[in-house]
C-alpha cells in the first residue's frame, strides 16, 4: 500500500485547491452575512424613525422615502388621503402581530377596578 510521488503531489494539490475554494466560500459568505446584517439595520432605523427622517432630509431623499414606503403612492382627492398600498415591511409585521391575539388586551386610560 504506498502511492507512487507524482500521485501524492496530483492529490495534495486538487485538497490544496479544494481547501482554497471552500476557504474563499467562507470569506464570501462571511461578507454577505456583514452585508445583510448592515441592510437590515439600516432598514429598521428607516422604519423606526420615519417621522423624524422625513423632517430632517433634503426633498429627493423625502421622494425616496415615500417611494420606500408607500410604492404605489398616495392617493389624494384634495380632502384627505385614501388608504394607500405600504412595503412589504408593514404587511409582514401586520401579520406577525396578528399571530398574537389571543393575548388580552393591556389596561387602556381607564383606572382599573380594585378586585
Amino acid at each position: 500500500g504506498r502511492i507512487d510521488q507524482p500521485t501524492y503531489e496530483r492529490q495534495r494539490d486538487k485538497l490544496r485547491e479544494e481547501l482554497t475554494l471552500a476557504e474563499m466560500a467562507l470569506s464570501d459568505a462571511r461578507l454577505a452575512e456583514l452585508d445583510i446584517e448592515g441592510v437590515l439595520g439600516f432598514a429598521e432605523h428607516v422604519l423606526t424613525n420615519a417621522g423624524r427622517l422625513w423632517t430632517e432630509v433634503p426633498l429627493d431623499q423625502k421622494q425616496r422615502l415615500q417611494q420606500a414606503l408607500f410604492p404605489m403612492g398616495l392617493d389624494f382627492d384634495g380632502a384627505g388621503f385614501g388608504t394607500p398600498v405600504t412595503c412589504l415591511a408593514f404587511t409582514q409585521l401586520q401579520l406577525s402581530q396578528a399571530g398574537d391575539s389571543s393575548l388580552a388586551s393591556p389596561t387602556g386610560f381607564e383606572p382599573v377596578s380594585p378586585p
